[in-house]
């Protein structure tokens, strides 16, 4: 007599995942993306922040090609740097006076016009940060740029 056997054994049954192990791989792919998008975000940061150093640079340039031509940089209290480009004149060129997040750049003469100057980037809040520590701590940090030298800045 042939023994039959009415229940499947585990080499016949056909393949598939089980549903614990398609969440499992859910779950991890999950993880992975969630890993990428925040390094993407990063990234974009740093980007951004570059432009706004670069921006910075070629201010301050220009603001040290005024100086040089009228022995004074332009006088004013806190404002934005788009307030002073049309006394930079030839030296403005192409300038952005905005920083990678579009918020306004700002330049402050340290004393009648004599003394100095400074531009800031307040970051990516925009908002400043009200105290100058001379270290850098995360995107939301002022950078500073004081008579051609970044006081404050990530690099």
């Amino acid at each position: 007599m042939i023994a039959t056997n009415l229940l499947p054994s585990r080499a016949t049954r056909d393949g598939g995942f089980t549903l614990v192990e398609v969440l499992v791989v859910i779950v991890v792919i999950g993880l992975l993306a969630g890993l990428s998008i925040q390094t993407a975000f990063y990234a974009f940061d740093v980007a951004r922040l570059s432009r706004s150093v670069a921006n910075l640079r070629q201010i301050t340039s220009a603001i040290v090609q005024y100086e040089t031509e009228n022995s004074a940089v332009p006088v004013g209290g806190l404002q934005p740097v788009s307030d002073i480009l049309s006394l930079l004149g030839d030296q403005a060129g192409r300038l952005d006076p905005v920083d990678g997040w579009n918020n306004d750049l700002y330049y402050e003469d340290l004393g009648g016009g004599t003394t100095g100057f400074r531009v800031y980037c307040f970051g990516k809040d925009g908002v400043p940060d009200g105290e100058i520590t001379g270290s850098w701590i995360d995107f939301y940090t002022d950078t500073v740029v004081e008579n051609g030298t970044f006081i404050q800045a990530k690099w």
